[in-house]
């Protein structure tokens, strides 16, 4: 052995006892929620509780990895048209190890389990102490809105947590490459995220980083302009989302901000009512301590707005996906504030006690309602699907309710019933014509029937057109119905 491995022995042990015991059990907890939730999350989709969002992503990355053209008939709009997530590409590795949907839940959950020791580093390097700096982190995991995240369905917009965290924390010791590294992955995954980095770099432009700011605010911004550009060469799908964000208040954007000037008084109680519990229940998710940095709380500004402004019920809600960049910029503003704990005065002391027992009971009574347990009923009509599901084959063309669809988005073609049989004005990219030209080589067709849900009003005339359109039953138990064509 030569005398600098052997000098090189004491100083890799000195610093191994020089890590913080609070270090050890943040990366512990992060260990124990990515197994924990990754495991949850596939038996979940094993028992048939993935649906729509899932498989969208699923088919996606099956057509990617099989060199297929990128379009998704689930949703019936291209990669870019749904959504701009070029960055969802990055997950194609997982389909050539043939992981498919349980590969892209446990990455999902081990992305948001990654979240805590970012924070960590980042409290840490603004001054905390260990013990200190592991409360934002472990906040992090146990907060019920992370969970209830990574519990609804795959998401590709989950990556972007951890990746703001190491963003704010490059931007802070100055390291401009990694700052850019991560931006460019980052706003890869959805069109709204540069709007996220926008406020970043105002942030840093009000620290006195001005150059790399203003960098960064003009850069995102353009991301944001040429993503808003591409999805609207691709499609309409803008035009459905601009009515579903307007509801009652016009059919666009602008018809609605018009409304809600005209109207202030009433904006602002829906606003009150609508996100004021969400975004308050995501604030004492961090124990308060978002408020101990508010400037960084701009982070979180874009998303706030957006949902709190939106008609879309499913945007008021803490079920889904929509707050997941709201709850990442508060809880940068808590890592950012921990430090200056040390410096309140005892009664704020005090209120920052009560608020971190606050979050200990929203973690307990959130985590209790997130979590879904099987019943005798939910088992039942799990294997009544099963067997649905093996009679049809593989490859085969099926148009089938969305609870089907992530078990069979491996093929070219899976549509979303009513469609390819009768439209659905949701910003798809098919004419009529050929939607019923797509009709004429479905091969498939499985549904369920009276006792399970309806995704959409028209479904109920579902039988009565593919019964005309030569279809006849080969399956059904309970409200499961599987139909064939006839050769």
């Amino acid at each position: 052995m030569t005398s600098a491995a052997v000098s090189s022995a004491p100083s890799a042990a000195g610093r191994l006892t020089r890590v913080s015991v609070w270090a050890i059990v943040v990366w512990f907890a992060t260990g124990v929620y990515a197994v924990a939730l990754s495991a949850e999350s596939i038996y979940r989709h094993n028992h048939f509780n993935t649906g729509f969002d899932t498989a969208i992503e699923d088919q996606f990355l099956w057509l990617a990895a099989h060199g297929h053209h990128l379009f998704s008939t689930i949703v019936d709009r291209s990669l870019v048209a749904d959504h701009f997530q070029p960055g969802l590409l990055l997950l194609t590795p997982l389909y050539w190890l043939g992981l498919g949907v349980p590969g892209l839940l446990a990455a999902q959950s081990v992305a948001l389990a990654l979240v805590a020791p970012a924070l960590y580093a980042l409290a840490r390097d603004r001054g905390a102490s260990p013990m200190v700096a592991a409360v934002p982190a472990l906040l992090w995991l146990v907060s019920p809105w992370t969970t209830s995240v990574n519990l609804y369905e795959f998401h590709p917009e989950v990556f972007v947590p951890v990746l703001l965290v190491v963003s704010v924390l490059a931007s802070l010791q100055e390291r401009w490459l990694l700052l850019a590294a991560t931006a460019i992955v980052a706003m890869s995954f959805k069109e709204d995220v540069p709007l996220v980095y926008f406020m970043l770099g105002i942030v840093l432009i009000v620290s006195g980083k001005r150059r790399p700011g203003a960098l960064l605010a003009l850069a995102s911004a353009s991301v944001f302009v040429l993503a808003h550009e591409v999805v609207l060469h691709e499609g309409n799908a803008y035009a459905y989302f601009e009515r579903r964000f307007a509801g009652r208040r016009g059919h666009t954007v602008g018809q609605a901000l018009v409304w809600m000037l005209e109207h202030p008084g009433r904006t602002l109680l829906d606003v009150v009512e609508q996100s004021g519990p969400v975004d308050v229940a995501l604030l004492v998710a961090t124990a308060g301590l978002a408020l101990l940095a508010p400037r960084w709380l701009l982070l979180a500004l874009p998303t706030l707005l957006h949902n709190a402004l939106s008609a879309y019920p499913l945007q008021h809600t803490l079920r889904y996906q929509y707050h997941v960049l709201a709850a990442a910029g508060l809880f940068v503003a808590a890592a950012i504030g921990v430090p200056r704990l040390a410096g309140l005065t005892p009664a704020r002391k005090i209120a920052v006690a009560v608020a971190a027992a606050a979050a200990a009971l929203l973690a307990l009574v959130g985590g209790i309602n997130v979590h879904e347990h099987s019943t005798p009923r939910g088992r039942e009509d799990a294997a009544r699907i099963r067997r649905a599901l093996d009679l049809i084959q593989p490859g085969a063309s099926v148009a089938a309710s969305i609870v089907f669809e992530p078990h069979l988005s491996h093929r070219v073609g899976l549509y979303t019933l009513p469609e390819p049989f009768i439209p659905i004005d949701w910003g798809g990219s098919s004419t009529p014509a050929e939607l019923a030209k797509k009709s004429r080589g479905v091969r498939y067709v499985v549904f369920i029937s009276g006792g399970g849900p309806l995704e959409y009003p028209r479904m109920r005339k579902v039988p009565s057109v593919v019964l005309r359109d030569g279809f006849s039953p080969i399956y059904r138990d309970g409200p499961v119905v599987v139909l064939e064509r006839a050769k």
